[in-house]
């Protein structure tokens, strides 16, 4: 009898703790957690080419930090793109009240002169770009082209004062697109594409997309997450809070 009355209190507690839990919500596994799109380059690794070139990525004039550049390239001055026409930006402390002039000069493994333009500076300081023109001859494939970036701090117009000014300098060297990278690069999110830039050493197109990106999203604060994690990896902390400005003019 009192075997038959214990298996009888053991169903009634059996239904009775099934009823309590029929009346919690349906749990959530992980599987079932969506990851916002904001999320999907978290961790942004860059994979640095075996590859470097002669230069310098930061610069200052005679006149000391007030006129200064710093190139946004990895620490070996080189980085490579798939662009036609890629996309250099450098970081400007010139804070005086005039306008003054930077100038960019790129020439081929030859040393011939591809392209040179004078720019007048404005809305610095702040992080600035050049962008290659489409009239300019289409970089060759896995040759290594020299740029550099010069701030003229003392624009006096005598030739001896462009010893004051503020340069910077290194190499860039345009790939071909593999069909397997071609592929991966079909994806329509612009986040997952800066993540494949990233790993495939890609520097300009990594970075010039993502500096797009902030532009156009500029509440986006991830963005500007990603944007801190990729300049970090490569030394440039010092840099990676200060601000995207429209600043080129050209002087032509």
């Amino acid at each position: 009898m009192n075997h038959n009355k214990w298996r009888l209190q053991k169903i009634i507690i059996g239904l009775s703790l099934t009823w309590l839990f029929s009346l919690e919500p349906n749990p959530v596994t992980a599987l079932e957690i969506i990851k916002p799109v904001t999320n999907l380059v978290k961790g942004l690794k860059f994979t640095l080419p075996p590859k470097g070139a002669p230069g310098q990525r930061k610069g200052a004039g005679t006149r000391g930090d007030y006129c200064s550049a710093i190139a946004l390239v990895p620490g070996t001055n080189f980085g490579l793109t798939t662009s036609d026409n890629p996309t250099f930006w450098f970081y400007v402390s010139y804070s005086q009240a005039r306008k003054i002039p930077a100038e960019f000069l790129l020439r081929d493994k030859e040393y011939n002169q591809v392209y040179k333009e004078t720019f007048t500076l404005k809305n610095t300081p702040g992080i600035v770009k050049i962008t290659l023109p489409e009239t300019v001859s289409k970089l060759v494939t896995e040759d290594l082209y020299r740029w550099r970036f010069s701030v003229i701090c003392n624009p006096t117009g005598r030739l001896i004062d462009r010893l004051d000014d503020a340069f910077v300098n290194g190499g860039v060297e345009r790939v071909s697109i593999s069909s397997d990278l071609e592929k991966q690069l079909e994806d329509k999110n612009p986040r997952k594409r800066i993540a494949v830039y990233a790993k495939q050493g890609l520097w300009f197109d990594a970075l010039t997309t993502l500096a797009e990106m902030r532009l156009a999203n500029p509440q986006d604060k991830s963005l500007d997450q990603d944007w801190m994690e990729l300049l970090q990896q490569v030394g440039l902390e010092e840099i990676d809070s200060k601000p995207l400005v429209d600043c080129c003019t050209a002087e032509n």
